[in-house]
């Protein structure tokens, strides 16, 4: 990737790209890579063009809870889709795509539904996704490959089915998820190409395909609210998330959210929620394959409880957890986020004017030298319990950091660390010694060839 370097007046790094593209070849073709090579090559701040917008590329974690939090009243989520981010276009106005006054006052409201207890609540049908997850495989023929990634979209899925709708049967609900998984990758093409064509243009095929499966998700979720409001109303209570999502009230206003509104958030989860605790655990199955003796000490905390794993074990298993947050820290599900100045400030002392983007590079962060100790090993004990207290929290946020932290962050951890339990209790997942540890972004981190693995019985 060839480059050259200029200075402005304040001597930040200027990655200069081609006339009016900018470096937007390089970044389309290979985003982790261009993100790793212009923080190797120009530091920890550098100002790149992608196409007309000029991008702010940050790697340090203390710029980047300066982006986050001291100036986030100014580098805001882009409002150059309809409003919010390009995942406005499925996931309309949630909290994902949101920012300023109408974010905040629906954040508040949806606070106490995200609040640990009620999540803990859910833990047993967290459990029986797993044990139907772990049926489901006793039935593949030995030796037949699966994408280990796709597997556990489907376990994740089921969760956020169960736990939403308090249902794992409607035969709608399964086809939610392959929805937002196809708008992810029509959205995902588009990202980082200034000069894609307006998504409104339906007469273009992948456009209007676009559009016809975002009205069937909207069909599915709107009958969906209109049928659990005629329940509430006679008192028919599940005690499940779209029920705690309807009844969510602002406390100093009272203010609740409307049918449209419920439907964002209920998209929004789905949206975040199945994919990123999904890789999450498939690129710990690939840490688990590569490194054996992490697979040892985990089985050993696992078979020290004595019976099959429950969800109320979850506080006995600590060293598990260590190693989903190790496996996030070097393969964060969402390896960046972008926001937009809507006015000129300064980051570090730097500026970044008006209508500049700043894009936070996580995986950076996440192996950055002066924050972590040989960042590119996998070491269990940063996040083991005696250890948690030393460690620099701003340069770990596999949930973003500030006001913006995902609302969801407990319910990912709990899940992930209990089917993560689960399985390496059950069975053995093998893949190719040659799996490469090569991620491909789009918008979230998956592995670049995917992780065929063969799916089999724990051995004794």
């Amino acid at each position: 990737m060839e480059a050259t370097v200029q200075t402005n007046p304040k001597s930040l790094p200027v990655y200069k790209g081609a006339p009016l593209i900018g470096v937007m070849p390089e970044f389309r073709r290979d985003p982790l890579a261009f993100l790793e090579h212009g923080w190797q090559m120009y530091g920890d701040h550098f100002v790149t063009r992608l196409g007309p917008r000029s991008m702010h590329v940050i790697s340090n974690p203390q710029l980047a809870q300066e982006v986050l939090t001291t100036r986030k009243h100014v580098l805001r989520r882009s409002n150059t889709f309809e409003g919010g981010t390009p995942l406005t276009y499925i996931l309309g106005l949630s909290l994902i795509t949101m920012d300023g006054e109408s974010w905040l006052l629906k954040r508040r409201m949806m606070q106490p539904v995200f609040h640990r207890s009620n999540i803990t609540a859910m833990g047993d049908k967290m459990q029986a996704a797993g044990e139907a997850m772990l049926e489901r495989w006793s039935q593949i023929p030995a030796g037949k490959i699966v994408d280990l990634t796709k597997q556990m979209k489907l376990v994740t899925l089921d969760i956020i089915n169960r736990t939403m709708f308090s249902t794992n049967v409607l035969p709608e609900v399964d086809q939610v998820g392959g929805v937002v998984d196809e708008a992810v990758e029509f959205i995902a093409h588009r990202a980082g190409n200034p000069f894609a064509l307006p998504a409104r243009w339906t007469f273009i095929p992948s456009h209007k395909k676009f559009w016809d499966e975002r009205a069937k998700l909207d069909e599915f979720l709107f009958r969906m609210i209109r049928e659990r409001r005629v329940m509430l109303a006679k008192d028919e209570r599940k005690g499940d998330l779209l029920e705690m999502l309807i009844e969510a009230q602002d406390a100093d206003t009272g203010e609740m959210m409307n049918d449209e509104q419920v439907r964002h958030e209920v998209a929004g989860i789905y949206g975040a929620g199945h994919e990123t605790t999904a890789l999450a655990l498939a690129w710990a199955w690939h840490v688990l394959n590569k490194y054996p003796d992490v697979l040892t000490k985990i089985r050993a905390e696992v078979d020290a409880l004595g019976h099959d794993v429950q969800a109320s074990d979850l506080p006995h298993l600590p060293y598990t957890l260590a190693v989903l947050e190790e496996t996030m820290r070097l393969f964060p599900p969402v390896p960046m986020t972008v926001r937009a100045a809507f006015e000129s400030t300064e980051v570090g002392g730097m500026p970044i004017p008006q209508g500049h983007l700043a894009a936070i590079a996580i995986r950076n962060i996440h192996r950055h030298p002066d924050y972590w100790q040989n960042p590119l090993e996998f070491k269990t004990e940063r996040f083991q319990p005696e250890n948690k207290a030393s460690l620099n929290r701003s340069a770990y946020m596999p949930f973003l950091s500030g006001p913006h932290m995902c609302i969801g962050n407990h319910f990912a951890l709990m899940e992930g660390q209990l089917l993560l339990a689960m399985m390496v209790q059950k069975v053995d997942l093998r893949e190719s010694p040659m799996q490469s540890d090569e991620g491909k972004m789009a918008i979230t981190m998956r592995p670049k060839y995917g992780l065929p693995v063969t799916i089999t019985p724990r051995s004794s």
